[in-house]
């Protein structure tokens, strides 16, 4: 049986739900891996008063191959036309297109409702913080959950 937990396409939907919530924020992967990762772990990060996918003492661990998979993920969907991909100075920025737009309000799930809630909590919590101090916001969280 395949699983579509922790893979391409779930994160490139999850990435989708980031790019719908903060839209008119063309986004780098890092800052979409990033405010993904703080989603899913609200609570540990102090965005949320729980963790989405539950307690995960392993949880921090899972930062670097986080990128990856959800950089497979948004370039696929990029590919099926649902994000567009624009560069820049910064390099390049994702957004969801008109279709990517549809896509989204046209999901229906508890799980998409308290996303967004949490996304919202990040997004304006870290909007204005550049990638390099999001990373070491989460390092700072694993730093602390390692101490109790």
């Amino acid at each position: 049986m395949n699983s579509l937990f922790n893979t391409p396409f779930e994160t490139g939907l999850r990435a989708m739900l980031i790019l719908y919530t903060t839209q008119g924020h063309g986004m780098t992967i890092d800052r979409i891996t990033a405010y993904d990762f703080m989603t899913i772990y609200g609570n540990d990060l102090g965005v949320s008063e729980k963790n989405l996918h539950g307690i995960n003492h392993f949880s921090f661990s899972e930062l670097t191959s986080k990128r990856a998979t959800c950089s497979e993920g948004v370039k696929a969907f990029v590919l099926d036309g649902l994000i567009s991909v624009t560069r820049n100075r910064d390099g390049f920025l994702y957004s969801l297109t008109d279709s990517g737009k549809k896509y989204v309000e046209a999901l229906d799930s508890d799980y998409k409702t308290q996303y967004i809630e949490i996304i919202k909590n990040v997004h304006d919590k870290y909007d204005q913080v550049t990638e390099t101090e999001l990373i070491k916001t989460i390092n700072q969280a694993a730093v602390r959950a390692l101490r109790r």
